[in-house]
Order: structure tokens, then sequence, then C-alpha cells
């Protein structure tokens, strides 16, 4: 089908005269004005290190002795700080497979300085530009800008080549520094039906689709045309990192193409994107995919001891996830290929995410279970749009999907302290897609398990204010995963030593560690707890309920956020504290108890502070449930404000006074 429609495209263009047309650029490539160089703030943004002035595209058809696109660019940039430094470090990315390839030519490049009230200009090196391969089929053209200092403007121009005519570049308007004019332009023959994907929350300043007769040739056809698109946006933001997002680039303003169809005059429509049906089918026909699932010999052993052992299929699948997360260790390279045979993964004892993770389907397919490959991107690789054609290059991960029943679980052998059906966090990322020959379909990545931190302590007050006691920590999901992980990594002598020293005025002593390797159960860690007073009587205590335990910023500053709010997964935590106090003491002041509840059932904080037995004892509840890992922008405001609350809460204090002897 590509040899077809390659000759059809370059009917098409012998016939149009497909003609050349520039970027339209309000400045001129390496000639600089005193005032960008003068330029010390971007009023937009004054704590910005680095501003993008202009970014121009291009993209166009040509033909030359076969079909290729080409693609332009030419970036202006000014170093504001020294922190805006890492703007002069240039990465061009490219890429090749097979025998098509993408090249990159014509790089230029300019640092201007003003010195003494003359503009210097230095030209880049063509010697200091290398090549470097980044992935199995990635590489980059990287360089750097000469003499660039605070205040350097930076001008960059290159043009790639590529041979996949099926694909036009994306074209990013959004950066991590603000963009005061982002423009891209594409010439595209109107026998091409392109879907145009724009992703952001930036608004376009100006979209434009022009129809233009193509002309530069005694040949060109008269009913010929092209659609010419421009799309700009100006004052474009920086893209700032907040807490709780998966990676920028699934926020980031910029737009993507796809191309649907070819219609020539007088032929069928030719359906370019890929369907669903094929992509599973060539990917289970594939050597390092699909046929890896099927070699199963080496370990048949191992199955016939498992189903010798376990005859229920839950305890099968349990028992195989076992064999390869303890045998296998995870190289931590990701991929939805196997690099090797899963039987030389198998025999190094190690291999990537793909290598484990097809090695574990195979297994389970061996056992006799319900089981598939899933395809995964990683939090940090960015969400997978589900509404658009298939694009296998979206993934870069693998897990595996088995169904027992009316269940079915989502397994990763790559963490020995993720227990079964949990996904580790970096997969915890919207959709992946089941890879199952009659049952492909999307797979909601849902973590498995919430993140549960509960600690409980009993505690007594003497009239110097001296606090002793026992306290008690519980963790369970992923919470449970992550301290496993800190405790395993420092050692236990060390993670305990650490502990017991004074947490700021409380010191933590004897702490001891109980089922850190039971995955099935909580981690629990216990501990005597200890905080001197004054020294002396006296007539006021003035407590902290929270122990210092308390949430004391709100991780949620800005104003508006337009990012959803990705916490991965649903949050429990449970604090729960009992004083005893001292004799000849009753309480002054406490917090009022509160109730706050997200709209919509997603969260829930209660605070309650009781004084029991007549007043001896008082006892403190903290309970903060975060119950959906998303929220998206309009909810912003209320989980702002929850959080709020919150810490207003955790900041009261209770006030026990002396009374008067009778």
């Amino acid at each position: 089908m590509k040899a077809t429609f390659t000759k059809l495209f370059v009917l098409a263009i012998l016939l149009a005269g497909f003609s050349y047309r520039s970027v339209a650029q309000s400045f001129k490539f390496g000639k600089i004005s005193e005032e960008e160089l003068k330029m010390s703030t971007y009023d937009k943004d004054t704590s910005a290190a680095a501003v993008i002035l202009s970014d121009y595209g291009y993209s166009r058809f040509e033909y030359m002795g076969e079909l290729k696109v080409v693609f332009e660019r030419q970036v202006r940039i000014k170093i504001l700080k020294k922190a805006g430094y890492d703007w002069a470090n240039v990465v061009v990315p490219f890429y090749q497979r097979g025998g098509d390839k993408e090249r990159v030519s014509f790089i230029k490049g300019f640092t201007f300085n003003l010195e003494n009230g003359k503009i210097q200009k230095d030209k880049l090196d063509g010697k200091s530009i290398f090549e470097e391969q980044t992935s199995e089929y990635s590489y980059a053209k990287k360089f750097t800008m000469p003499n660039v200092k605070e205040g350097s403007v930076i001008d960059v121009s290159y043009t790639v080549t590529s041979d996949f005519v099926y694909t036009l570049r994306d074209w990013e308007f959004q950066y991590s520094i603000p963009v005061a004019w982002s423009e891209y332009h594409a010439q595209i023959p109107e026998y091409f039906d392109y879907k145009f994907l724009l992703q952001g929350y930036n608004r376009l300043y100006k979209n434009e689709n022009t129809k233009e007769t193509a002309a530069g040739s005694a040949a060109a056809s008269p009913d010929m045309m092209n659609n010419a698109y421009v799309w700009i946006m100006k004052d474009v933001p920086a893209l700032k990192e907040e807490k709780y997002i998966t990676t920028l680039r699934d926020y980031q303003s910029k737009i993507e193409f796809e191309l649907q169809r070819v219609k020539f005059p007088g032929q069928l429509p030719q359906v370019m994107t890929g369907d669903w049906d094929k992509v599973t089918s060539d990917l289970l026909t594939e050597s390092r995919f699909g046929t890896q699932l099927n070699r199963s010999a080496f370990f048949k052993n191992e199955i016939a001891a498992v189903q010798a052992m376990y005859k229920k299929p839950e305890e099968q699948m349990q028992a195989i996830y076992n064999i390869v997360r303890n045998r296998m260790k995870w190289n931590g390279k990701n991929g939805i290929y196997a690099t090797t045979t899963i039987r030389k993964a198998w025999d190094e004892r190690t291999g990537t995410a793909s290598d484990l993770n097809l090695l574990l389907t195979s297994m389970l397919l061996e056992a006799g279970l319900d089981a598939a490959p899933v395809l995964v991107s990683t939090r940090a690789n960015g969400r997978v749009n589900t509404a658009m054609s298939p694009m296998v290059t979206k993934f870069n991960y693998v897990v595996a999907q088995v169904t027992v029943g009316e269940n079915s679980y989502l397994l990763d052998a790559t963490d020995p302290l993720v227990p079964l059906g949990v996904l580790p966090e970096r997969c915890l990322n919207g959709h992946g897609r089941l890879i199952k020959k009659n049952a492909h379909g999307w797979v909601s990545l849902e973590p498995g398990a919430s993140s549960v931190k509960l600690f409980s302590a009993y505690l007594t007050i003497n009239d110097k204010g001296d606090i002793t006691g026992t306290g008690r920590e519980s963790a369970g999901g992923y919470h449970a995963v992550d301290l496993r992980r800190t405790i395993l990594e420092e050692g236990e002598s060390k993670y305990t030593e650490r502990l017991a020293k004074e947490v700021g005025d409380f010191k933590l002593t004897e702490p001891k560690i109980k089922n850190l390797k039971d995955l099935s159960t909580p981690l629990d860690i216990s501990y005597n707890i200890s905080v001197e007073g004054s020294g002396r009587s006296n007539d006021i205590i003035y407590l902290n309920p929270m122990l210092g335990r308390g949430e004391k910023e709100n991780p949620f500053k800005l104003q508006e956020r337009l990012y959803p709010v990705d916490f991965g997964m649903p949050i429990d935590e449970v604090y729960t504290c009992n004083f005893a106090v001292p004799e000849g003491y009753v309480v002054e002041e406490m917090p009022k108890s509160v109730a706050i509840n997200l709209p919509e059932g997603g969260g829930r904080f209660m605070y309650m502070v009781q004084v029991q037995q007549e007043g001896k004892a008082i006892q403190v509840m903290s309970k903060v449930n975060i119950s959906k890992p998303v929220y998206y922008a309009p909810e912003y405001p209320y989980l702002k404000e929850f959080f709020n609350q919150i810490i207003a809460k955790h900041a009261e204090q209770i006030v026990l006074k002396k009374v008067a002897a009778n």
C-alpha cells in the first residue's frame, strides 16, 4: 500500500508543480535589533530566565527522487538569567527505523551580545554539532551555542527531511519558558485529509486555512489545489511544573497531525489510519512481542510444579507471579518489545519491563490461565488519547492482564514490593490497550489499592508538660510500597536509628518493624514517644494535638489551575491520639470538631476532639480521604480550600489549665 500511495503522491506532485514558499516571518534570521539585546526582563513574566521571542515552523511535501516531507524551523531565544543558559543547549530529535529515516541538515546558529554598545555576532561552529542515539529508533543532533551570557539572543535554524510521508511533525507552541510568538505553516495537497489534534489550555491567536492553486510548472493541473494552513499563538505562558501531575507534555499546548485518508480524482479513497484489528494481529505475530508468548519449553517444569501444588486459578496466578518477580530483576528500562528472547532474559535473570512482563504473560498462558499483554504509556511518557487512531509508538511499557472468573487483574513483575493486582505508580496513567486476538480493547489502569497511612498513640502528660507514651504507624497500599522500599534500601538498623532521632521536639525510641516482607499485610512500626516540657510546673499547658504530624503547607498554591490534579490513587490518612490529662488540670480550650466534604463525594475531612472519662482524657482524631485519583480544573478551587481547612485545623492547639486546689 505504501508503494501505491507514494506513486500516486509523486504523480500529484509532478502534475501540480508544487511550489516552495518560505515561512512568513516578522524577523530576519541572523539580524538582531539593539532593543532585543537591551531587553533585561520579559514584562509578561518577570521571573522568566529566558523567553522564546519568535518560533517559526513550516512543513511541505517535496519530490527528491522519492517523496519526502520537509520541515523547517527558525527560533529566536532571549537569555535573561544564568538559569536560562540551558536553552543554549539545543537538541533536534529525529527518527530512523528500517530503511526509512529522517535527516537533519542546514543547521545554522548565531549568538548575539551587546559589547561596548556594539552588536557582537558569534557563529555556531559545525564541528561542535554531534549526533547521539537516545533509544532504539530515536536519535538527536546536539550542540551548544557559543559565547552565551546573560542578555544574549540566540538564533537557530535547521531542516528535517523525512521519509515518513504518513506523518507531519508535532508543533509545540508552549515550553517551560514563555513564548512571545509561535507560528506554524503547513502546505498540504487537497488530496490528503489530515486530522489536526490541538492540545493544551491556550487559545490560538490565528487559525487560517486557505486554498491555493498549485503553480510553478507548465504541467500543473488547473484543478489541483493546495490547502495552506497557518496556526499562531502569542504570549504563551511558561509551562510550569506543578504537584500531582503526570508529565508536563500532557498539558502542553501543541498540535498533532494524523493522515486519515488519501483521495485522488477518479479513484476510491485510501484509508491511511490503521485499525486495532490490524495492529493487534501485527503485534501478535511480531517476533519480539507475540511470538515470545509461545516460547514456553524452558519453564514447563516450573509450571508443572505450580499446578501440582495449587489447584485454584487464583493460587496458580499468585505462584507464577511470585516466581517471576523473585527470580527476575528489572534493569530499569521500559519498552513494548522484548529486547532479547524471554528465554535469554530467564537465563540471565534480568531484563526490561517488556522482557519481564511478556515472560510473565507467557507463563500464565502455559498454566492455562486467560492472560494477555496490555500496552501502557507510563506517567512520565504521557497519556494516550483513546480517540486517536492506533499509534503503537505512543506506548512505552507492557503489563499483563489475567482474568479469573468475573475478576480481571493487572500484573507487573518489575517491582518485588508491589503486591498482586496492584500496578506500580508509574503505570497509573489513564488507559492501556489489551492485545488479545478477537478481544482487544481499552483497559482502565486502575491502581488496585489506595495509599493508606494510619497513626495511633497513647500518651500521658504531667504538670511539667512532659509527654510519654507509645505510638504506632501502619502503612498500607502504595504508602506501604514506598515505606518498605525506604527501609530495605537503608537497612532496618539504619532506618530505625534515623527514626529514633528527635523529630522536632519529639523523641522516638525503641522502634520495632513488623511485616516488612509480608506484602499481604500492612507494614507496622511501633515505638516509644517522649517530649520534655518546661521542667517546672505550669499553670497553663499548650498542647499540639497532632504531635507535629499535621498538614503544614498547601500543595495547591495557584489561584487558578488549568491542569487536572492527578494523585494517581485514592488516599486515606487516619490519625488518632489519646492523651491522659494530668491530675489537677482541666481543658480550657480545644479545637471544634468539623466535617468537610468535597463536592460529589470527592473526599472528606473529619476532625474531632473529645473530652472523655470525666475530663481525665482527650481523644483527637483526624481523617483525610481523597476518594478519587483525578480532579479536573473546575474542582480545583474546592480542593485548594479543602487543604486550607485541613492546615488551619491541624494548627489549632489544646489548652490545659491548672485548677486551684480546694
